[in-house]
């Protein structure tokens, strides 16, 4: 049982009379020290040394390579501290995320972490190098191979997680954003027209095509004052997507001054759903976080995080049909066979009583022919018939059957 000293409450009052520490200073630091040897004994048991190496196990099993090492001073200094300095309690493992000499590549990332690393930079395994996904805005009219970097140069692509960005083909710009992509829909969509017609209850269902819309939200974020002005540059262009551009229009009186506008249209790659698919977009919405942390500085008062949700509606590369590939790449590795068409004619009324006449006539001449088998003597008719159908064959005789071999 703890007894308490009611002067060490006294002692820990400021000079309004509240307490500066719950229960006191000096009643926090005595728990303390209770904790820490009530868990010293314990390790001392065998239940307290099976823990450990429980503990250490289990640490090592983490997934994460710089957090495998497990910290037993971490439980003992934690108890020590009372719930005021909880944000000071020490980590249950050693942090060594950027790797300790011989063995980086076995416990670390291969390389030290550097502040300008984020969340939407990772270190490249098979490159050896950081890879930063927080390209500028840019590209090449009629090149579709020329990919901006985070400097604004263009080159070979900056190869993310997954495959996504937005190609303005009207200004031959691409639109980067690294792959944070959620609530992907894609709607397919009949155009049928009822009509009724006089004396009928049910209706007619005229077929007159089909719309296709794919939406999609990506989250944009800015880990570091430098990323501000590239994603908020390629939010503004993601905006107009949804404008036309006023180009020089050439009239056949030779007048050059008329401008005229061209519709927007782009080519979408998601994945390997849609490779530089074309379509426009019918909507562009930003969203902003309630919860969200802006940027200070004079001129670029602006939020840190985004969702930019948009629809586009696609046109595709081909005509469209029922066994049409309605994914790009994917599509390639299940490819429909059609089967042979069937050219057979479907025969007329006419055609159709005619084939009826002729099966009813040689219906009656196989009776009659047989009445006639039938009027014969057996050895007569065998004689016939073997003549007739040859060795080994079926015949009726009077109602029952017999073979054309023996009599």
């Amino acid at each position: 049982m703890i007894t308490i000293n009611p002067e060490k409450l006294v002692k820990n009052a400021s000079s309004s009379g509240e307490l500066i520490f719950r229960g006191g200073l000096a009643l926090q630091a005595e728990l303390g020290a209770q904790n820490v040897e009530r868990y010293r004994k314990f390790l001392t048991t065998p239940k307290g040394q099976t823990f450990l190496l429980q503990q250490t196990i289990l640490q090592a099993q983490n997934a994460k390579r710089g957090t495998r090492i497990y910290n037993p001073l971490a439980p003992i200094i934690a108890k020590g501290l009372g719930q005021e300095f909880t944000k000071r309690k020490p980590k249950r493992h050693v942090d060594i995320e950027g790797g300790i000499g011989l063995f980086r590549n076995l416990i670390g990332r291969g390389e030290p972490r550097t502040s300008n690393e984020n969340a939407v930079k990772f270190f490249d395994n098979r490159l050896k190098k950081q890879v930063d996904l927080q390209v500028r805005y840019g590209g090449e009219l009629n090149n579709l191979d020329k990919y901006p970097n985070r400097k604004g140069q263009l080159g070979e692509e900056v190869k993310d997680f997954i495959k996504f960005r937005i190609r303005d083909a009207v200004n031959g710009r691409y639109i980067i954003f690294p792959a944070l992509i959620s609530e992907i829909t894609d709607n397919s969509s009949a155009e049928v027209s009822p009509i009724s017609y006089i004396g009928r209850a049910d209706k007619v269902h005229i077929y007159g095509g089909y719309s296709r819309s794919i939406s999609f939200s990506i989250n944009v974020v800015a880990q570091r004052e430098g990323d501000i002005p590239i994603i908020w540059e390629k939010i503004n262009y993601a905006k107009g997507l949804v404008l036309p551009q006023y180009k020089q229009f050439f009239g056949k009186t030779g007048v050059t001054d008329n401008t005229r506008p061209v519709a927007p249209i782009i080519y979408l790659t998601l994945g390997d759903l849609f490779n530089n698919s074309p379509g426009f977009f019918t909507s562009v919405n930003l969203t902003i976080p309630q919860d969200n942390v802006w940027e200070l500085t004079d001129g670029s008062q602006v939020p840190h995080l985004c969702q930019l949700s948009f629809e586009f509606t696609y046109i595709g590369k081909e005509n469209p049909t029922m066994t049409s590939k309605h994914y790009d790449n994917i599509s390639n590795s299940f490819p429909f066979e059609e089967l042979p068409e069937d050219n057979t004619e479907t025969p007329s009324n006419k055609q159709l009583r005619r084939n009826n006449r002729k099966a009813r006539r040689e219906k009656r001449q196989a009776r009659r022919q047989q009445r006639r088998l039938d009027r014969k003597s057996f050895g007569d008719a065998f004689k016939k018939k073997q003549a007739e159908l040859g060795p080994n064959k079926t015949f009726t005789w009077r109602g029952k059957s017999y073979t054309t071999n023996t009599a």
